[in-house]
C-alpha cells in the first residue's frame, strides 16, 4: 500500500510513476507522437564588453528570470529591436512644446 503525503485525492508522484511503469507496454496511454518544432540553430556570436556592475545586474536578472545570462542577453536584444525606435525629433518638439505650456502656466499663475 502507499503513502499519500497530499489531502487531495491526486496520486504522488511515485504512485503516478509506479502506475506508468506498469503500464508502459499499453498502447492506448500514448497515443501519437507528437512532432516537436526544431528551434533554430543559434551558430552566430557576438562578443560584448559590460563594465563588472553591469554584468553582475545582468547575472542578477538572468537568475531572476531563471535563465543564463548569455540567453537573457539575446533575449532583450531581441525584444529591443522588435521595439518601435524612438523619433528623437518628435521627441524634441513634444519637450519643447511641454516647457512652453509649463511657462505659460508659469505666467498665468503669476499675474
Amino acid at each position: 500500500m502507499s503513502k499519500r503525503t497530499r489531502r487531495s485525492e491526486e496520486p504522488t508522484e511515485e504512485e503516478l510513476a509506479d502506475r506508468y511503469y506498469r503500464r508502459r507496454h499499453e498502447e492506448g496511454d500514448w497515443g501519437e507522437p507528437e512532432l516537436l518544432e526544431k528551434p533554430a540553430r543559434l551558430d552566430m556570436t557576438l562578443s560584448v564588453r559590460f563594465t563588472r556592475e553591469e554584468l553582475d545586474a545582468v547575472r542578477a536578472a538572468a537568475e531572476q528570470a531563471g535563465v543564463k545570462p548569455t540567453t537573457f542577453i539575446r533575449l532583450a536584444a531581441i525584444e529591443a529591436v522588435s521595439r518601435r525606435p524612438v523619433d528623437r525629433a518628435r521627441l524634441e518638439q513634444d519637450l519643447a512644446r511641454a516647457v512652453e505650456l509649463m511657462r505659460d502656466a508659469q505666467r498665468a499663475l503669476a499675474s
